[in-house]
């Protein structure tokens, strides 16, 4: 049976659209901003935030040094550092992040036509209890065969051996029958290409294709990804 391991956040979980609404929530409790400058602030949030994750799947910071240091330094950015308790937000964002229950368009009747004909796992850079509540609550959590987090493995994608870790905890699984599928250049496609594996990207945004990254197939929905199988 071939094996595929999905990426969750921006693949089939809805995380995005779920920032957006807790951050724009959290500035303007914290911070009592609207109009612009509340788009301002969600833009200088994001930016800071993705910049961090990409330092640490580069290894180059550790997986805390994201929580420390997101809300510090766009309050800084913001000149609102000594207004607003950036551990408070991180300590709010926290719990709205992990009751983030949405889904993208498509992502239940997706599995739901994979589901008996393909081994599914899930292979994630996120908290292992929050992605597995996000699962459950969502209901996706019945068509995988099991989930794998960075949290879990003890290392986070793009490095080969979060996927070697998956071999060898499934000798049912082998590299030339399996296929990564996720919507991170870095963290899926260059950690599939790395691992020696098959790899699907889900550019759902549009974005351009590094050069040093070469996903096999790419698709810009997920009804075109259901139709690759």
């Amino acid at each position: 049976m071939q094996t595929l391991i999905f990426d969750l956040d921006d693949t089939l979980l809805d995380f995005k659209g779920g920032e957006v609404a807790d951050i724009k929530e959290l500035v303007q409790k914290h911070a009592q901003l609207s109009g612009d400058a509340l788009e301002e602030a969600l833009s200088t949030y994001q930016a800071i935030n993705s910049n961090l994750w990409y330092q640490y799947e580069m290894k180059t910071i550790e997986r805390d040094t994201i929580f420390k240091e997101r809300f510090p330094k766009t309050l800084a950015e913001l000149k609102l550092a000594d207004q607003v308790d950036a551990k408070q937000m991180e300590a709010d964002y926290a719990y709205l992040r992990d009751h983030n229950y949405r889904m993208l368009d498509g992502a239940k009747e997706l599995l739901q036509n994979l589901h008996g004909r393909y081994r599914i796992l899930a292979g994630t850079n996120g908290q292992e209890e929050t992605q597995l509540r996000r699962l459950k609550e969502t209901g996706l959590m019945p068509y995988f065969d099991q989930i794998f987090t960075s949290e879990g493995l003890g290392v986070a994608k793009p490095d080969a051996l979060f996927f070697e870790k998956i071999f060898a905890s499934r000798p049912d699984v082998d590299k030339e029958n399996t296929i990564m599928i996720g919507d991170g250049l870095y963290s899926d496609m260059l950690g599939g290409q790395n691992a020696g594996i098959e790899t699907i990207w889900l550019n759902l945004t549009q974005k351009e294709l590094p050069e040093s990254i070469h996903p096999n197939r790419i698709a810009h929905s997920l009804q075109e990804l259901s139709e690759m199988f």
